[in-house]
Formats: C-alpha cells, sequence, structure tokens
C-alpha cells in the first residue's frame, strides 16, 4: 500500500479561459549577446547546474548508457537505445503497454540526469528511471528508478506519464528562461515556449535589451566605462573588529535592498512556494509568491529540511539571514560553487583560529571534520542527491527524542545514539558554563502531539518578536481557532512581516467574510501581493458594501483571479478554482472546475470528495456515491471518504 502526501504547492487557478502569451522574445538578447561584454561571467556560467538545466538532447548533453541497456524495475521492462542521432526510451505507457519514446531534452546533469518525453499535446514527461551520473566509485554510472522501493504501475498517481511529471507544469519555469506556459484550457494543449532553454544570463538579471542599448549609448562618451547600472555585488563589506571573531556586514540602504533584491532573486526558485506573479518579471519575492511555511509535511518540528523545500524557507531561519549573509557571500553567482574549499568558505567570515580547531569543533585534528556536516547535515532526495540545510543551526542532539528530529551528531556516527550525543555535547559545555537555551522546535513537537499548555505556548511564538518571522507566521498558521486566537491573528495582521500578516490572515480565514470584515478590508490593498491575495480570498462574496469598498473588492478579486490564472493546468489549481467560485456564490462554476481537476487527475481525492459534495446540494447522491466509491479504490487508507460515505449512506 503506497502511502504519500500532497502539499498544496501553489495558489492557483480561477478562469476557463487560456493564459495570454507574452512571450517577448524581442526584450530578451540571449547569452552571445552578453558574452559580448561579459566574458569571464559567461565562462564561469558555462558548465554550470544553470547551464545544464535543460538541452536538447544530443551527443553533448546525453549522459546515460544509451547503447541497448535494459533496467527492469518490479518486472516493468525498460529499454534504452540510441542511433546517430536520436535517443529513445521503450517503456510502458499510461495504457500499461509498451512503447517506444524519443528523448526529446536533457534535464539536469549531476548527481543524476533525466529525460524529457514530447507528447502530441505539448507536454514534456520527465522520465522516472534517471541516470546516475556520479563517478563508478561513488556508486554511479548506472539507471535508477526514482521510486526504487515499490512499483509503479501505469494506472498509480506517480507514474511517470502522470501528472506529478508533467515538466510544464511542474519544473519548466526554473529551468528555462523568460518561459511562458502557454495553456490552452479549451483542448488541454501546451504551446510552451522559452528565450533559451536553459538558465541562462537574463533569468537572473532580467530582459537585456534595454541594457545592451543604454551601454551602447553610453560607451562613446564614457571612455569605455559602459555600465549604467550598479553592479549586483555591491552589498556593503563584511568586516572585522579587533575584539571580534566573527566579522559584521557595513552596508548602507541602498546596499540592504540589493541583498534583499539578490534573496528574492535566488529565492524565486530555491524555495517552496506558490508564483502568484510572472516569474520574469523582477521584484520583491512576496510580489511574486506565497512561501510554504513550516508545515510538518515538510519540516522537521525543529524547522529542518524533510520534504524538499529548496532552501530559501530553511535559509530564513537561520542567524546568518538575520545577521545580512546573502546567497552570493557563500556561492560564486556564476559558477554556482563555492567561493572556496571546504571550511574556509566559512573562514571568510568566522575567524579560522576560533573556530576551525579542536577546541571548538571537538574533533581530532586532521579527522576530516568539517562545519558544514555539523551545522548544515545533508538529507537525500531522489535516491542520489544529498542537499544541506541551509538553517545553519548548531547541532542539538538534546532535543532529537523530544521532536522526532534528526541531528548531525547521530548522522555521522550512526552507531550511536541520541543520549550518547547529547551527553557528548553536554560535557562540551560544562566547562565553559554554558547552557543551550529553549528551541522553537520543543513547542512545535508539543503542538504536534497534543500536549497540554501546547496551544499557549505556540501562541508565545508568534508573539515573539525575537524569533524569524517565518517561524512566527508558521506558529500562527498552526493554532486552533478560538477567541484568544483570532485577537492574536487581527492584532498580528499589521505585523512589519507579510510572512506574519499572511499567517494571520490564514488564522481568520475560518471566520465568515462578514465577520472578517473590518479586521480584513484594509488589507486588501496591503503594499505585498502575497497578503492582499489572501485577503481578497478572504474577502470574496461579501455583501452590503458601500459603492467605494465594492469597487476595491472588484479589484481585488480580479487580480486574486489573475494569480490563479498562472495554474489553470493542473488539479489542485482547478480545485482552488473551485474554492473561490464557491465563495463567490457560483456552485455551476464550482462543479465544472472540480470535474475539470479530476479530468486533470483522475486521482485527486480532494477534488472527488468536493464535487460529491456539490452534487449532494443539488440532491444527486447517486452520482456523488460514484465518485466516493472510487475514492476508497483510489485511497483505501484515508478516511475522509469512508466518512462521507457513511453520511451518504445515512442520508
Amino acid at each position: 500500500m503506497k502511502v504519500f502526501s500532497l502539499s498544496v504547492l501553489c495558489l492557483l487557478i480561477n478562469a476557463i479561459l487560456p493564459l495570454a502569451s507574452s512571450f517577448a522574445e524581442e526584450a530578451y538578447v540571449g547569452v552571445e549577446v552578453c558574452a559580448e561584454c561579459h566574458q569571464h561571467q559567461t565562462q564561469l556560467w558555462q558548465g554550470s547546474h544553470h547551464d545544464w538545466a535543460m538541452k536538447p538532447a544530443n551527443a553533448d548533453s546525453v549522459l546515460g548508457n544509451f547503447e541497448s541497456q535494459t533496467f527492469d524495475h518490479y518486472g516493468q521492462k525498460t529499454l534504452f537505445t540510441r542511433n546517430s542521432e536520436k535517443y529513445f526510451i521503450e517503456s510502458e505507457n499510461s495504457e500499461g503497454e509498451s512503447e517506444r519514446f524519443e528523448v526529446a531534452y536533457t534535464f539536469g546533469f549531476h548527481p543524476l540526469q533525466q529525460y524529457l518525453i514530447e507528447f502530441p499535446d505539448g507536454r514534456l514527461q520527465a522520465f522516472s528511471v534517471a541516470w546516475d551520473s556520479r563517478p563508478l566509485a561513488e556508486g554511479g554510472q548506472r539507471w535508477f528508478h526514482l521510486y526504487p522501493d515499490e512499483a509503479i504501475p501505469a494506472d498509480d498517481v506517480l507514474h511517470w506519464t502522470g501528472p506529478y511529471f508533467t515538466w510544464n507544469t511542474r519544473c519548466a519555469a526554473c529551468h528555462s528562461t523568460n518561459l511562458q506556459r502557454n495553456y490552452n484550457p479549451t483542448d488541454n494543449r501546451y504551446q510552451t515556449q522559452w528565450s533559451e532553454i536553459n538558465v541562462a544570463c537574463e533569468a537572473c538579471h532580467g530582459a537585456g535589451k534595454a541594457h545592451v542599448e543604454s551601454a551602447k549609448q553610453l560607451g562613446s562618451k564614457s571612455n569605455g566605462k559602459v555600465l549604467p547600472f550598479e553592479p549586483i555585488g555591491a552589498m556593503g563589506q563584511w568586516l572585522h573588529s579587533e575584539t571580534s571573531t566573527t566579522a559584521s556586514l557595513t552596508a548602507n540602504e541602498k546596499q540592504q535592498q540589493a541583498a534583499k533584491e539578490q534573496l528574492s532573486m535566488c529565492g524565486s526558485c530555491h524555495s517552496r512556494r506558490a508564483l502568484i506573479d510572472d516569474l520574469n518579471k523582477p521584484g520583491d519575492f512576496h510580489q511574486q509568491h506565497q512561501l510554504q511555511t513550516l508545515d510538518q509535511r515538510l519540516y522537521h518540528a525543529d524547522g529542518q529540511i524533510l520534504d524538499e523545500v529548496y532552501v530559501l524557507g530553511s535559509f530564513l531561519q537561520s542567524k546568518m539571514h538575520a545577521k545580512g549573509v546573502v546567497c552570493s557571500n557563500c556561492h560564486e553567482p556564476h559558477s554556482l560553487k563555492l567561493r572556496a574549499q571546504g571550511n574556509a568558505v566559512c573562514a571568510q567570515c568566522h575567524q579560522p583560529q576560533v573556530f576551525d580547531t579542536p577546541a571548538h569543533h571537538h574533533h581530532p585534528e586532521g579527522s576530516g571534520s568539517q562545519c558544514a556536516n555539523c551545522h548544515m547535515p545533508e538529507t537525500t532526495y531522489m535516491v542520489v542527491d544529498p542537499r544541506r540545510d541551509h538553517s545553519l543551526r548548531i547541532p542539538r542532539p538534546d532535543l532529537s527524542d523530544k521532536t522526532g528530529a534528526p541531528n548531525a551528531c547521530t548522522q555521522c556516527h550512526e552507531d550511536k545514539t541520541n543520549g550518547w550525543a547529547s551527553e557528548a555535547l553536554m560535557a562540551w559545555l560544562k566547562p565553559r558554563n554554558m547552557t543551550l537555551p529553549k528551541h522553537y522546535g520543543e513547542v512545535f513537537a508539543a503542538y504536534r502531539a497534543g500536549e497540554a499548555g501546547a496551544v499557549q505556548a505556540l501562541m508565545s511564538l508568534a508573539m515573539d518578536p525575537d524569533l524569524a518571522p517565518l517561524v512566527s507566521a508558521s506558529a500562527l498558521t498552526q493554532l486552533p481557532l478560538n477567541p484568544q486566537v483570532v485577537l492574536l491573528a487581527q492584532a498580528k495582521l499589521y505585523d512589519p512581516s507579510p510572512l506574519v500578516r499572511q499567517g494571520a490572515l490564514t488564522v481568520l480565514e475560518a471566520l465568515p467574510a462578514a465577520q472578517n470584515r473590518d479586521d480584513v478590508f484594509p488589507l486588501l490593498q496591503d503594499p505585498v501581493k502575497s497578503v492582499r491575495l489572501i485577503a481578497a480570498r478572504l474577502l470574496a462574496g461579501l455583501a452590503g458594501l458601500a459603492p467605494s469598498e465594492q469597487l476595491i473588492l472588484d479589484a481585488s478579486i480580479k487580480e486574486l483571479s489573475e494569480a490563479l490564472r498562472l495554474h489553470q493546468d493542473t488539479a489542485s489549481g482547478q480545485i482552488n478554482l473551485a474554492n473561490l467560485a464557491l465563495r463567490l456564490n457560483k456552485p455551476e462554476d464550482a462543479e465544472w472546475a472540480y470535474r475539470r481537476a479530476l479530468m486533470l487527475d483522475r486521482h485527486n481525492v480532494g477534488a472527488r470528495l468536493n464535487l460529491a459534495d456539490q452534487l449532494r446540494q443539488q440532491q444527486k447522491d447517486s452520482e456523488g456515491e460514484v465518485l466516493l466509491r472510487q475514492a476508497l479504490v483510489l485511497a483505501p487508507a484515508l478516511a475522509p471518504p469512508e466518512h462521507a460515505l457513511g453520511l451518504l449512506l445515512v442520508r
């Protein structure tokens, strides 16, 4: 029996019209033009993960062995072949029959490479057998299945031909430059386009035409200095004082804004978030995305990474972020490599004579102890891809038994217990008269376990000004509804952090729109789009407004609809469409959207339950019963279908 959890990754769709193509290729000049002036940066970029993000399948890009190789996964055989020009995969199609597919593109290159297959409706599907591109000595140079421990038949939700492997919706925006999805819901087809197939210069720096023209105009007047804009790296200096062991940032307001823009730019793709505006537009992160909070399906109770969350949510919890560190302090932004090897990257700010010694790390000299191994432990995804936790935390083995979260000590010392590691840590601290502080993970773990007093402790987290806003926002979103929580949420609607404001709105979403009117209405004009959209969702369908107020609400609903339309090709998007339609008292539109969700993903249990409920309200329980019994077959371990069917049978 397969158990899986599906996060609502996106605030999704609200229209049946096709997305209008804004494919502004004329504003994008391409890497060749950029390279005319930026040769060094281009050379660094070539061969990087961004360069290899996606490429046409040919002899230069395909790393896998296609020389008539057969791979067997639970009896399902896949054959990899090639001719002089093309590469082919023969495997099980969506009907469970063997079919030969041509490989259109490669996807990534290290430590694994996937292969994309194009279908007549414009979909590109990522094949679920990937090539392990690591060296043979590291266990690589082999084919492997992304779900190695379970069979994935053709009717499985995780089969490679299904919606969870559709490149257009799941991967494309962050693997190509100026991507336009161009989905037409009328015939359920894509005409996806891009300016450049991989993550090239303008994916991060924006369309370059205006910059090139400005540089040319200034070139004849500036003695060869043709930079009309500030360098992107001008984000302040990290300086040591005579007494400090760690550098501090000195930055003016302009430099601080540049740092914020860089974090937004990198975080656009390196985060678990919902897209709410055109990814190709420059701007603050919260104007384009809604960041996923510390949901227990994604993060351990202490905020360590659990599911694939892609760095930003982890990093925002860190002291490094609070002190002003940005991505390019550690990573060269064009090659993406670390600024230095090993502990030297940390020694840029942390004096090695203090921190890179046994007195600090308590491991013998020459033992290979690395700062990152203790403060950035790895979690492996996609079978072979270890990724580091960017919350840069102090290891807390003393909390692992309480929170259920891992710790760096026993991840390395696999033969030891959490108790052993905790005792060792306490022994290091005792001579210094140091104690370990309370950690918010203790509160989240207690709340998840239903312990007495956990709600009050969670409220205290939400009110703690010293915590990272993401932690406070996460505390808010997990609180149960009661009068005290409502008062807290109302107070937090005007918090300086958009994340906290979003968390407060999430609490109030359980209340009727009329009850939220006075508190939420001002946030329809919040300066941050991610906040405005949630406020619009809460007040959708609100009646009794003055004409001037109705104009504001109508404009907000329009903005929400446009954001939802960005994802009108997914089942979870159609569910969001239906939810908004119900708030706007449009039951026919809601039913249509639920049915479309099932057309896009017949495995979606939520769509089946909601559609059955819509049919109940129309006295069509016989149709609803069919849907609920299908849900029982698709997800026999889930309780909601059983409960809904039981209520139907009672009726």
